[in-house]
């Protein structure tokens, strides 16, 4: 059976984030080339050589050029005849013993279109030279083996020409962001007190990273062991000085001596640890690497993933036996709380005081909470206002339905002695303090809508006003049509509270039937015979078709321009002319409909409230209307009732209209927001 090169490199799938997988394979080769070798621990060294080629399509700030290139230089043993005939063979078992699966030259190909090869070696009392290359088209290619006259063990390969598209534009990076990574890859290397000395530098410039030195900001921290389903584990702790911008603690899971895929974020699984550890005054971060037989022999054969699920969840039918991501990383929060307990509950008291701050400032709905610490510890730390807003929520709603259960349950049941008493006493005031916590996220919605209402009364940075239709729609919502069957969210509250739980009222003309704006919107009520005289003026009732109760009517004009000099420079017109005629239509015109083409009835009996809001009250106009009857109240508005009609009509300015709102909700915003 023949398989050709080019088919196994076709089934290697790098991605971004294997941007320097080819490279490390090397690398981890050449220390196990070192392994093998006889020489003392402090002659073992490895040099890498960074080639840069242009720069990436999405140029850095420091102009980091793409790798083309990279040499990669040893003192191991060699491509001696073991190690060229495990090279030669595919999947080769050979050197299994130190982890080797035969594949990662293939990974190497599938970045870089040509591997290498320049060996040094002494084997069976002779020192040999070996040259080859090897590429997917023409395979294994020899090029060169002799006896040799160079009595120095040093092997070379040149990794050519990444012609890989998106591994070319990810390696960018900069020396010590490789050597870094170099650091991360061979760490275990280094806590077994087997790693060689490894210096990688620039073909540019003299610039030269010893990853031995990177080390020694590493503190071998602890070593622990743990059990998952019978299968042994063991992690190794380090720590590193905070320093940079490194936000985060990491896990790292590896196979046969090497780093696995990317780390994790420990706060993912644990998110206790979304800060440095803090230790004799100094911050770190943790670096925690896991090595287990069960991790050796379900690691992918390209070594950047592992074949084991994520959760336990996603296991069909519950098996037991098998080990998820979740069982090894609940085991790890265990030790992790266990060796690090200080810190953990300082993090818990920190994120706790982010809870309340939280539900304080944004989320008073939640201020029950505040007095019941069990809750408060139930939720998870260091949660994004995001997921905890989401957590808050689910907690409020399954408190919710547990007590209205149980009042319900004890309204069914009729079951009334002593103990059932004391128990639905203490659901009722329970219910009490969630009724509380929605009655403080309704203020807080009116809180937002005030000051929306305010900035609405403030000419902008061009020294425009908003549009009255702008002021109209904090009031409601402007436009409504026939399909349209409810209207619950007005804010009607601003002018009365009486008049909270109106019903909308409208005829089904458009805009344009009687303005000259143009407009196919259902406006909030249609009454006027004079266009010119009479805007859109609203109408609510306390129902929204048949015999009113009650109906309120009220007129805005547009902040900021003069639009309440109605007849242009003459004041002498009541304020009621803005209102009346509206009221006139439903008691003198007959059949008048809303605007689903139900009928709308009210009689001179009916209470009737007019509001007219202007921006602002000229003297003249003012003195002509008190001429006319109009009363003056202590808070600067005007009013005039008309018995016979039942009628009440109240006239003041945006700006009175936002106090007495104000004023209104002081007391409960002092409460809730103090």
């Amino acid at each position: 059976m023949i398989v050709p090169v080019e088919n196994i490199v076709e089934t290697v799938d790098l991605t971004a984030d294997d941007v320097l997988l080819p490279m490390m394979e090397c690398i981890v080769n050449s220390v196990i080339s070192l392994q093998q070798s006889d020489i003392p621990n402090d002659e073992k060294e490895i040099q890498v050589k960074i080639i840069r080629g242009s720069l990436p399509k999405q140029i850095n700030l420091d102009k980091t050029k793409t790798i083309d290139s990279i040499v990669i230089t040893d003192n191991g043993v060699g491509f001696n005849e073991k190690n060229y005939k495990s090279f030669e063979t595919p999947f080769s078992k050979i050197n299994k013993e130190f982890g080797c699966k035969g594949i990662g030259r293939f990974t190497v190909l599938a970045a870089f279109k040509n591997l290498k090869a320049r060996s040094n070696y002494f084997e069976n009392g002779n020192w040999n030279f070996r040259e080859f290359e090897f590429n997917a088209y023409d395979e294994l290619k020899p090029i060169e083996f002799k006896l040799s006259d160079k009595q120095k063990s040093k092997t070379t390969l040149v990794l050519d020409n990444c012609h890989n598209e998106i591994i070319k534009e990810k390696s960018a990076l900069s020396l010590i962001q490789i050597s870094e990574k170099i650091m991360e890859h061979c760490l275990i290397y280094y806590l077994n007190d087997s790693l060689p000395r490894i210096a990688v530098y620039e073909a540019e410039d003299n610039e030269v990273e010893f990853i031995n030195n990177l080390f020694e900001r590493v503190s071998k921290e602890k070593e622990r062991v743990f059990t998952v389903k019978n299968h042994p584990f063991k992690i190794y702790i380090t720590k590193t000085l905070k320093e940079r911008n490194r936000k985060n603690n990491y896990v790292y899971y590896c196979a046969n001596s090497r780093v696995v895929g990317n780390p994790k974020n420990i706060k993912n699984f644990n998110s206790l640890f979304n800060y440095p550890i803090s230790k004799n005054g100094a911050l770190y971060f943790l670096d925690v690497y896991v090595v287990s037989e069960f991790l050796n022999q379900k690691a992918f054969s390209t070594r950047n993933g592992f074949n084991i699920p994520k959760e336990n969840e996603n296991l069909l039918f519950g098996n037991s036996t098998h080990i998820t991501f979740q069982d090894i990383e609940e085991k790890l929060t265990e030790i992790l709380e266990d060796e690090y307990d200080q810190f953990v509950k300082e993090s818990k008291i920190k994120s706790q005081k982010q809870i309340e701050l939280y539900i304080k400032n944004n989320a008073p709905r939640y201020r029950s909470f505040l007095k019941n610490p069990a809750i408060l510890n139930s939720i998870p730390p260091n949660l994004s206002e995001d997921k905890l807003e989401e957590h808050l929520y689910k907690i409020s709603y399954s408190a919710r339905k547990k007590v209205e259960n149980h009042i319900e349950k004890f309204i069914s049941n009729k079951q009334i002695n002593e103990e059932s008493i004391e128990k639905i006493k203490d659901d009722i005031r329970e219910k009490t303090a969630y009724d509380i916590d929605s009655l403080a996220d309704y203020m807080t919605r009116r809180k937002a809508i005030i000051q929306l209402f305010e900035k609405f009364l403030d000419a902008d940075e061009d020294g425009r006003y908003k549009l009255e239709e702008d002021v109209h729609n904090i009031i409601f919502p402007m436009g409504l049509t026939n399909n349209q069957t409810s209207y619950e969210n007005h804010n009607l509250w601003l002018l009365d509270e009486r008049f909270i739980n109106y019903k909308f009222i409208a005829s089904d003309k458009s805009i344009t039937s009687f303005s000259q704006k143009k407009s196919s919107k259902e406006p909030d009520l249609l009454l006027a015979n004079n266009p010119d005289m009479f805007d859109n003026p609203i109408s609510f009732g306390n129902r929204s078709a048949g015999e009113i109760n009650s109906m309120v009517i009220f007129e805005f004009k547009r902040p900021g321009e003069i639009a309440h000099q109605k007849n242009k420079g003459d004041y002498r017109w009541q304020f009621s002319d803005l209102v009346e005629p509206y009221f006139d239509e439903f008691l003198y015109k007959q059949d008048k409909k809303n605007y689903k083409g139900n009928h709308i009835v009210i009689t001179e009996n009916t209470p009737k409230f007019g509001f007219i809001i202007l921006d602002v009250i000229p003297p003249l106009l003012a003195k002509f209307n008190k001429g006319k009857g109009w009363k003056k109240t202590p808070f600067g508005t005007y009013y005039k009732i008309q018995s016979e009609l039942n009628m009440h009509i109240e006239v003041m300015t945006f700006r009175k209209l936002l106090d007495i709102a104000q004023n209104r909700h002081s007391a409960f915003f002092d409460k809730l927001f103090t």
